[in-house]
């Protein structure tokens, strides 16, 4: 078999299965990583080889493991057990998000800020794809709050990766730390799906990725409160506060962040133009 004619194959196999559903992601994309990662290819011996027989045959029974997995809608990132993040490698099993290009815009907001090493708190670090790139960008120290013990593991195994032992600092609590520290700057991915809209989450997120990483209860709104509420303790005068937050969020959020108080409130639209990111001043 051809390398062309191993691509085409699954890829005529995925739209057949999926026709009726909306394939979440780029399935030419998915199936061109995948035979990558069997094989063992780079992108350009990917596009090389294209024309030439397959001669790893246990990359090829490897592949066949992959695709029945992406058949069932699960995510590329799970089944090859690592995401680019910020032109970083992360690794992320199902205890964790999957890291998304959305989330590199707290990055660059935060590297707009930062001017020299700073003290960070990220809330709910999961996989620890923020901490860790900001850390390797600033040089400056995060303590890393996560409440999963699996999602703890998969954290520390990515500082561990990265070098980062020093600059990032695992702490286990639900929310904020017990440190008697404050932060020039509190980041956080929080929870901030509804009840409603999970049920509408298509399977490859609905049926995989971490619940309690992404359902905040039953308005969507009970983990971004807390922590607008909670925040201003423990953050240094003039210090930041960024939070992802939901498609339709801005309003409320901007009205929980002028009730406690802060000021330079603005917000940053993703690459869809929704608002994503809320930034404000303590």
């Amino acid at each position: 078999m051809l390398h062309s004619e191993l691509f085409n194959q699954t890829h005529h196999d995925l739209i057949d299965i999926n026709r009726s559903s909306n394939w979440p992601s780029n399935p030419e994309l998915d199936i061109q990583i995948l035979i990558e990662k069997a094989l063992g290819l780079t992108r350009d011996q990917f596009w090389i080889l294209r024309q030439k027989p397959i001669v790893n045959q246990n990359g090829l029974k490897k592949f066949y493991r992959y695709a029945a997995k992406l058949k069932n809608h699960e995510p590329v990132a799970y089944i090859i057990k690592e995401k680019p993040f910020y032109n970083t490698n992360f690794y992320v099993n199902k205890s964790v998000l999957i890291p998304r290009p959305e989330t590199e815009l707290m990055v660059e907001k935060a590297l707009d800020i930062i001017d020299f090493p700073i003290r960070i708190l990220d809330i709910g670090a999961g996989s620890g794809n923020i901490s860790i790139t900001i850390a390797l960008e600033t040089g400056s120290t995060v303590v890393a709050v996560e409440n999963d013990k699996n999602a703890i593991r998969v954290l520390r195994r990515n500082i561990e990766t990265h070098g980062m032992k020093e600059k990032v600092i695992i702490e286990q609590s639900d929310l904020f730390t017990r440190k008697k520290w404050t932060f020039d700057m509190i980041v956080s991915n929080p929870p901030y799906v509804s009840e409603k809209e999970w049920i509408q989450l298509p399977p490859s997120v609905r049926d995989y990725e971490p619940r309690g990483a992404l359902v905040a209860g039953q308005s969507g709104y009970e983990i971004i409160e807390r922590i607008i509420t909670g925040a201003k303790k423990y953050l240094n005068q003039d210090g930041w506060l960024l939070i992802e937050i939901g498609y339709r969020q801005k309003e409320r959020v901007e009205k929980l962040l002028r009730r406690a108080d802060f000021q330079l409130i603005h917000f940053l639209n993703d690459y869809s133009k929704i608002p994503r990111l809320a930034c404000a001043q303590a």
